[in-house]
């Protein structure tokens, strides 16, 4: 090799050696001064842990301060699942889980060997929490897993504080209950002040879902300094949780009590009818509804529905079987509140409404083709004028078996419920070009169907109002026999029981058509100081004269009071005098089922405080079922003697399964109406 060519080489490795070392000293530097004030704050982490300490949820409270929901001390088993997975093979976790449940249980809460698995394999959890497996486990197995440690590598306690419910099942539905949340809860709330952590619950219905912001509490921590091994150092910060705010409702629990045990009680009884044709479907009764409204300002006094489910279920989890029950259509939907989402054919109940359109559009009136006194020949059929192809099925409408009621006009039409006077006035705005034919649509909305209520709950139904431009527009077609069936609260039309109380609230207090109000005030739980309070807040005003209201009233309280009346005999020796009570019977038509029973009533007139509207699915005639039962819950109101309802002892059982079908219903047999 020639020098020159050595030096060449030794030129280069000597470039090379000064790159590496200026890389070196780039890096050193990049770390030592650029970066420093990073890794300081990684290595701060390294030192220090945050213990969270999760906040009491607020309380929730009816009307006279009952507490409905509170709070209790659960202790409970944890198993760190990065132990649980790390430091055991298969068969070590088996025996771990086959030795924890054997202790716990024998400590005195049982438990099984699947549950602990299930809790441990929920995908709530992440690889790194403390899931918990047991709940309520007693002081004795705390001391026992303290002094055998070494047997359950992993395995802790934790007091935490869970729901609790003073009433049991009562209202379940309007309470609403609390679980961990899903992963997509979590992306959703991740960012809330109020730190939610992975396992942590969260409102899913009800009242604990919508008021969520102010239950939940603002979770406290603690952050400390750890040495090397982990073990604490020192308190840098520690700041206390704050307890959520408490919540008051505008429910009473005893008329709450009265409705659910009133509603149950009626179902009952309509499983007990036989048929008049053995070929007629059976009287089911699966479910139904009940609403107590003060008409005055739409106060929710009592919601039930049935049937119900048990929200202390919830507290400490459960299996996918009970959750697939609890879902299964034929068990029919425990966790759908009826009362609130539940669409159903009103039948009968309507025709108040469809009073109104067709006096408020001067079909009955001075100019109209009837006046409220004018007297209408009710032979038991409709037959439709000139009837062609623009009606539905047939040219003929009845009443319900065919009754015949003679000369009605408007009052007695409601008293007795003559379904031929309303297929009259059907057929009449339908086809008269002088009158609107929208006319029963428009009062329908005027009086709230057909849009949410704006009640404080998740999960509210629309319902359904049908009419000629809503049809053309979708390009279907709408006949006179549309019209016929809609004017006796049939066909398409879908309101839910909470919709309907609503509607006949408005009417009843005058022509103001509230948004139905569940929450009264919001409160510091320490101070009582109001946090927020919530007013009356009106949806519309209707046009209600005397002239419109008074006839409609008086064929309503004939209902209750006159001996034609088609609730006359289910209000037999009620305090009339005193307290009168106007009312309408519904029998809802559904195809292939037994009819709903409905029945809606407010009183005492003249100055309506209570309205109460029922629905029971697949139980008869509405003066069967559904009027007995609203009178039992309206005559201890009458009197003042609603039973008190002050321990779980006092309850009977409401959540019974029962047989029968699904709560949503459609469809109505046009030629044979679907009377009261």
């Amino acid at each position: 090799m020639s020098p020159e060519s050595l030096r060449l080489r030794l030129s280069f490795l000597a470039l090379l050696a000064l790159l590496a070392f200026g890389a070196l000293v780039a890096r050193l530097w990049f770390l030592q001064v650029l970066s420093s004030e990073e890794f300081e704050a990684q290595a701060q982490s390294n030192t220090v842990r945050v213990l969270y300490e999760p906040a009491p949820r607020g309380r929730i409270f009816d009307r006279n301060g009952n507490v409905l929901v509170d709070n209790r001390e659960s202790l409970v088993v944890t198993v760190d699942r990065f132990t649980f997975d790390t430091e055991f093979d298969e068969d070590g976790q088996e025996a771990l889980v086959l030795r924890l449940a054997t202790e716990i249980s024998r400590a005195g809460r049982l438990t099984k060997v699947f549950e602990i698995n299930d809790a441990l394999g929920d995908s709530r959890f992440g690889p790194l929490d403390s899931v918990p497996v047991a709940d309520d486990v007693t002081e004795n197995f705390e001391i026992i897993l303290a002094e055998r440690a070494d047997e359950f590598p992993g395995v802790g306690t934790d007091l935490r504080s869970v729901r609790t419910y003073p009433y049991g099942d009562l209202g379940a539905h309007i309470l609403g209950y609390v679980s961990l949340l899903s992963e997509e809860q979590y992306e959703l709330v991740a960012d809330d002040p109020k730190t939610y952590r992975r396992n942590d619950e969260i409102g899913q219905t009800g009242i604990e879902a919508s008021f969520e912001s102010v239950l939940r509490g603002v979770p406290g921590f603690t952050r400390l300094e750890v040495d090397n091994v982990g073990d604490p150092v020192r308190v840098i910060e520690q700041v206390d949780p704050v307890a959520g705010a408490d919540v008051h409702l505008t429910l009473d629990i005893d008329i709450q009590a009265m409705a659910e045990k009133e509603l149950l009680a009626g179902l009952g009884e309509a499983r007990q009818q036989e048929t008049d044709d053995p070929n007629d479907p059976p009287f089911k009764a699966p479910g139904g509804a009940m609403v107590v409204l003060d008409p005055n300002g739409s106060e929710v006094l009592a919601m039930a529905s049935f049937p119900t489910y048990s929200p202390s279920e919830f507290v400490s989890g459960f299996s996918d079987d009970r959750w697939a029950e609890l879902q299964d259509p034929n068990n029919h939907q425990p966790l759908h509140n009826r009362a609130l989402a539940g669409i159903y054919p009103p039948g009968s109940t309507f025709k108040l409404f469809t009073a109104y359109a067709a006096m408020n559009s001067g079909v009955i009136g001075p100019r109209g083709v009837l006046d409220t006194r004018t007297l209408y020949e009710d032979t038991g059929v409709y037959v439709v004028p000139s009837c062609e192809e623009d009606v539905i099925a047939s040219c003929t409408f009845k009443n319900a078996e065919e009754a015949i009621y003679g000369p009605v006009d408007l009052i007695r039409a409601i008293t007795v419920s003559s379904d031929v006077y309303f297929y009259y006035l059907g057929d009449t705005m339908d086809r008269a070009d002088r009158f609107d034919r929208e006319g029963i649509q428009r009062a329908a909305v005027l009086f709230g169907f057909g849009a949410q209520s704006g009640i404080a709950l998740p999960g509210e139904g629309v319902g359904r109002v049908p009419s000629p431009s809503a049809a053309e527009a979708a390009g279907e077609p709408w006949r006179t026999g549309d019209s016929i069936v809609l004017a006796i609260g049939q066909g398409v039309l879908g309101a839910t029981p909470l919709q309907l109380a609503n509607g006949y609230a408005a009417f009843a207090n005058g022509g103001t058509l509230y948004a139905p109000k569940m929450v009264e005030r919001v409160e510091n739980p320490v101070t009582g100081e109001v946090v927020q309070a919530f007013a009356d807040r009106v949806l519309n005003q209707v046009y209600l004269p005397n002239s419109i209201r008074t006839p409609i009233l008086h064929g309503l309280l004939g209902v209750t009071s006159e001996l034609e009346g088609t609730a006359y005999f289910a209000f037999a020796g009620f305090p009339h005098e005193e307290w009168e009570v106007a009312g309408k019977t519904g029998t809802a038509e559904v195809v292939g089922k037994a009819d709903n029973s409905l029945f809606a009533a407010f009183g005492p007139n003249p100055n309506p405080e209570y309205v109460v509207v029922a629905i029971m699915e697949e139980s008869g005639f509405g003066a069967s079922v559904a009027a007995p039962a609203v009178r039992r819950v309206l005559e201890p109101l009458a009197t003042d003697s609603v039973p008190a309802v002050r321990t779980i002892d006092d309850l009977a059982d409401l959540s019974g399964p029962v047989e029968g079908s699904e709560s949503e219903e459609d469809g109505v047999d046009a030629s044979s109406g679907g009377a009261a």
